[in-house]
C-alpha cells in the first residue's frame, strides 16, 4: 500500500458519518458516481463499422485520413436523461446502465500497408440489482416502501476515460479477405471502479415523515477507488493527488466476402486492455445501521493510495451485408460489451447518382424496440438510432458519424 491510510470508527457526527446522511448514503452516493460526466460525455454526439464497410471504395494507392465519432449508451431502468439527473421517471425492469464513446482520426500514407492515428474512448458500465434500483428510486422520490421489506443491494460500476495513440497493419489474407490489427497506447484520463454490496430492511413511515426514517435496518459496504473523491471524502481532509495512469489495448478487424454477394465485416475495440494507475486513491466503508440498536449505527472505514491495474472495457461490433441486386441490400448486425449484447437488422437502398453514390439505410434493433437510419458514401456518412423521438423518454440512443478525405 502507497500513500496515507485513514482508518474510521465512529458513531459521531462527522460530515460524513451523521446517521441522517449515511442510512442510504452508501447507496445514493454510489449509483451516482460520476453520472454528472456521463452528461457531458453524451453531450458531445459522438460506427466505424461503416468506416471499414467502405474501405473497398478507396484504393490502396491513396492517401487517405479518416474521422469518426460514435456515442451509443442503453438505460432499460429509466430515460437516459433522468438516470443521469433525477430518476424522476416511473420506473422500470433494468439491471444495467452503460455508455460508451470513440472519437479517432487516422491517417494511412499511399501504397502502405501501416496506419497511424489518435483517439479518445469513454466507458461508463454499471451494473445492478432492480432492488438496488427500486431503493434508490424511492429515495429520490420521496416514496416510502412496504414495510419489513429486504432489499439486497448490489451495484458495480466500471468508469475509465482516456486518450492516446495508436499503429496499425492491415494484411490481405487473400484478394477477398483482409486482416486488421491497431495497438494503442492510452494515457488515462479519469477513472473509477468499484462495488456495493449489502442489503436494507424498510419500515412504514407516516405521511409527511422524511423518507431517511423509512430505513429499519441496514448493513453495506462500499469499495471503490477513483481519480476524484466522490462521496465527500474531502470533509475528513482526504484530498490525494491525481493519480497517473498509462495503459494499452488491441483493435482488430476481420473483413471480407462470404460469396459474391455477402460480406462480414467484424471489429474488436480494447481487446486485453489494462491501464496501471500509480497512486490511486480509495475508500473503503462498511455500515452497520439498526433502528432501535445502541449505537445507532457503526461505520468503518479507510481512506489510502496503491497501485491499481484496471481492466479496459472491451467491445465488439460486427455486420453481416448481403447484395439483393444493384439497389437493394439486407443486413444483420450485432454489437457487445461487457455487460450486454444487441442485435439489429437492416434493409438500404442505393441511391442514382454518377458522382457520389448514396445508401440510404433503415435499422430495428428489436431487443429495445429501437429504429435508426444510416446515410453512408464514399467520404462519410451519419447514423442515428433511438427508442423513442423524444430524447427525455429515449432509453437506448447512438449517435456515430464519419468523415474520409482521399487525395
Amino acid at each position: 500500500m502507497k500513500g496515507i491510510a485513514t482508518m474510521l470508527r465512529t458513531n459521531n457526527a462527522s460530515p460524513l458519518t451523521r446517521p441522517h446522511l449515511y442510512r442510504v448514503a452508501a447507496l445514493t452516493a454510489f449509483i451516482s458516481l460520476g453520472l454528472a460526466s456521463i452528461g457531458q460525455a453524451y453531450a458531445m454526439t459522438p460506427t466505424d463499422n461503416e468506416v471499414a464497410a467502405n474501405n473497398s471504395k478507396v484504393t490502396t494507392e491513396d492517401n487517405k485520413v479518416d474521422f469518426s465519432m460514435m456515442v451509443t449508451a442503453h438505460s432499460p431502468a429509466q430515460p437516459i436523461s433522468a438516470f443521469i439527473n433525477d430518476w424522476d421517471a416511473p420506473l422500470d425492469s433494468g439491471d444495467h446502465a452503460y455508455l460508451q464513446g470513440r472519437v479517432a482520426i487516422d491517417m494511412r500514407p499511399a501504397g502502405s500497408a501501416i496506419s497511424y492515428g489518435l483517439g479518445w474512448r469513454y466507458d461508463y458500465l454499471m451494473q445492478f440489482s432492480e432492488e438496488t434500483a427500486q431503493v434508490y428510486w424511492q429515495y429520490e422520490n420521496k416514496v416510502s416502501g412496504a414495510a419489513d421489506k429486504t432489499y439486497p443491494l448490489y451495484l458495480q460500476a466500471s468508469h475509465n476515460e482516456r486518450v492516446g495513440a495508436n499503429i496499425g497493419y492491415s494484411y490481405p489474407i487473400n484478394p477477398d479477405w483482409q486482416l486488421a490489427a491497431k495497438a494503442n497506447i492510452w494515457q488515462g484520463l479519469h477513472a473509477l471502479d468499484g462495488k456495493i454490496n449489502g442489503q436494507l430492511t424498510s419500515q412504514a413511515i407516516a405521511a409527511g415523515a422524511n423518507i431517511r426514517d423509512s430505513v429499519n435496518n441496514a448493513d453495506a459496504s462500499v469499495d471503490y477507488y477513483y481519480d476524484k473523491p466522490a462521496l465527500g471524502e474531502e470533509n475528513l481532509g482526504w484530498n490525494p493527488d491525481k493519480p497517473k495512469g498509462l495503459g494499452y489495448s488491441l483493435d482488430v478487424q476481420l473483413a471480407g466476402k462470404l460469396t459474391p454477394t455477402t460480406t462480414l465485416n467484424l471489429q474488436g475495440y480494447d481487446l486485453l486492455g489494462r491501464m496501471q494507475w500509480r497512486d490511486m486513491p480509495s475508500t473503503r466503508y462498511a455500515l452497520d445501521y439498526d433502528v432501535s440498536g445502541r449505537p445507532l449505527y457503526t461505520l468503518e472505514g479507510q481512506l489510502d493510495s496503491f497501485d491499481v491495474t484496471q481492466d479496459l472495457p472491451w467491445r465488439v461490433e460486427g455486420s453481416l451485408l448481403h447484395q439483393l441486386d444493384s439497389k437493394w441490400q439486407l443486413g444483420a448486425h450485432a454489437q457487445a460489451n461487457d455487460i450486454q449484447t444487441l442485435y439489429q437488422l437492416s434493409a438500404g437502398y442505393e441511391l442514382d447518382n454518377d458522382t457520389l453514390p448514396v445508401t440510404i439505410t433503415g435499422l430495428i434493433e428489436p431487443q429495445t424496440s429501437a429504429l435508426g437510419v444510416v446515410v453512408d458514401s464514399k467520404y462519410g456518412g451519419i447514423k442515428l438510432l433511438m427508442d423513442d423521438i423524444k430524447f427525455d423518454k429515449a432509453k437506448r440512443s447512438e449517435v456515430s458519424l464519419y468523415g474520409r478525405y482521399v487525395w
